[in-house]
């Protein structure tokens, strides 16, 4: 450990402060604030969102964000063992070879072939001639016709209708969400890269806690919105009502 955990828990009791009363202030669960004092980090849902948690708490606290992220660092530095690495072995090429007994067999089996085939034709009196053969023809590859101009013109697209609130999330990066949608807990967990969520109200949807507001682009409604933060920033309460909805429409 390098000590974070140590001074965010000393700065938190001189204020007189309890992890409820944190809570209540910065809206980070207890059970976050207690790993980030006892730098029990594998509880936290990434190191993305252990740095937000960390800044946002030491601020709180009034201390340096920057010299708690420093020493969270070389606590992860300490913590990572060196790889290592096999070495490689080369493989070995086995060489082909042709023994003289087994091109004589091969040889011996070809003549026997030749001789039978010989014998039984003079037998029936006959010799097979490759002429009384046909050669089916290959069938040809169908034509295609060009496409008429009329086939390729597509019907106008229209613009969706939309009911309500629709907010619709693309994650280009990991990101912690607390989502209530109409006064109920809709999402409270991790949303993955690559991932899209969509949260459908009727008359507000509210952010409570987002833990990366630059690791998503948001659409509401389909009108895309500006990035709510940078990348690891954490931010709180963004609602989105209908007189947003409105005015973004207009």
């Amino acid at each position: 450990m390098a000590g974070e955990g140590a001074l965010l828990r000393k700065a938190r009791e001189e204020h007189g402060w309890t992890f409820q009363d944190i809570e209540q202030s910065i809206k980070i669960r207890v059970r976050y604030l207690e790993a980030l004092e006892k730098e029990e980090y594998d509880i936290l849902p990434g190191s993305i969102y252990t740095k937000g948690f960390l800044r946002t708490y030491a601020k709180h606290l009034g201390l340096d964000p920057e010299e708690i992220i420093r020493l969270y660092n070389a606590s992860l530095e300490q913590e990572i063992p060196p790889e290592t690495h096999q070495p490689l072995t080369p493989i070995q090429s086995t060489p082909v070879w042709f023994k003289p007994k087994v091109i004589l067999v091969m040889a011996l089996l070809t003549v026997t072939v030749v001789f039978g085939i010989t014998y039984f034709s003079k037998l029936n009196g006959s010799t097979p001639d490759v002429s009384d053969y046909d050669i089916t023809p290959l069938p040809s590859a169908p034509k295609t016709q060009k496409p008429n101009d009329d086939n390729q013109k597509s019907p106008e697209q229209q613009e969706p209708v939309y009911e309500g609130i629709i907010a619709e999330l693309v994650f280009q990066e990991n990101c912690w969400l607390v989502v209530r949608v109409d006064g109920k807990i809709a999402q409270e967990g991790l949303s993955t890269a690559g991932t899209t969520k969509v949260f459908e109200g009727k008359e507000r949807i509210e952010f409570l806690t987002i833990g990366n507001a630059g690791g998503f682009t948001l659409k509401l409604n389909g009108k895309e919105m500006p990035p709510l933060g940078a990348s690891g920033e954490v931010i709180y309460n963004y609602v989105v009502t209908e007189e947003m909805i409105k005015n973004i429409s207009s």
